[in-house]
């Protein structure tokens, strides 16, 4: 059985594109430092080439984990963009072990730039776009999928989870 074809620009409805909610998280971060500077953990401050070599790892997972769930869209020919319509339901590759792994590499984009620049405030707001993320872009994206495919996407969600 196939999914209704949507229209090409009938997707999951939501107020900003995924990838504003973790600027909104870094242009905060680096105004709050600027206004309010907090000292980061003792550990970091301590070894300087650990803070470093944390932030190269978690850049490159992120970049890897965000360009083999692009790879993965592509090859699935459907698009990248959770407004637009969804041609396949997608639970290979990253998708098998994370529903939302462009997001977590985003987020992990965040977790990197805290290690790269101590600015604590960018640790300090990453459950803040977690929830953004949540709340205003997996859930309505949730709703979209299941409306399209079930009873294909209800087995997919409880298979694999959300973030990890």
């Amino acid at each position: 059985m196939t999914a209704p074809q949507p229209d090409p620009i009938d997707g999951a409805e939501m107020p900003l594109p995924p990838a504003i909610y973790p600027l909104i998280c870094v242009g905060g971060a680096y105004f709050l430092d600027k206004y309010l500077p907090l000292e980061p953990p003792q550990f970091l401050n301590v070894e300087s080439a650990l803070h470093g070599q944390l932030a190269v790892a978690t850049l490159i997972g992120a970049l890897l984990l965000i360009i083999w769930a692009i790879l993965t869209l592509r090859t699935h020919k459907t698009t990248l963009l959770p407004h637009r319509a969804v041609a396949n339901l997608v639970s290979s590759g990253p998708f098998q072990y994370s529903r939302n792994p462009m997001y977590l590499g985003f987020s992990l984009l965040l977790l990197a730039m805290f290690f790269s620049t101590l600015n604590l405030w960018l640790a300090l707001l990453l459950p803040l776009n977690i929830g953004l993320l949540q709340y205003y872009v997996i859930l309505p994206e949730e709703q979209y999928l299941a409306q399209y495919f079930q009873p294909a996407y209800g087995d997919y969600r409880a298979r694999v989870r959300r973030w990890l």
